[in-house]
């Protein structure tokens, strides 16, 4: 996405990367540790590749989060995602159903 941003809207790379950086890399109202498990998280949940998670796993814990810590932000992302997974089938069933 990057590359072709910069070679086709380098604009819309500037202003994103401006957004990114005030976000989070410049906002020190967290820890960089726990920006970095929750970069992981989300990207967990928003279906991003193995790469990017593990580039941000790898800066948590560099940051100073244990491997315990990681692991279980990573499950408490997976609960929820498979709690509105179920309940998305379960509502379809239940208006399938006429209930």
């Amino acid at each position: 996405m990057h590359e072709y941003l910069a070679e086709n809207d380098p604009h819309a790379l500037d202003a994103l990367n401006h957004f990114l950086n005030s976000s989070i890399y410049q906002n020190n109202a967290l820890e960089e540790c726990y920006k970095e498990m929750i970069l992981a998280c989300i990207c967990v949940a928003a279906g991003s590749s193995q790469p990017v998670i593990a580039n941000h796993c790898k800066k948590a814990m560099a940051a100073g989060l244990s491997r315990e810590a990681m692991l279980q932000g990573l499950e408490i992302v997976t609960a929820v995602m498979t709690t509105r997974t179920m309940a998305s089938g379960v509502m379809a069933l239940m208006e399938a159903d006429g209930s």
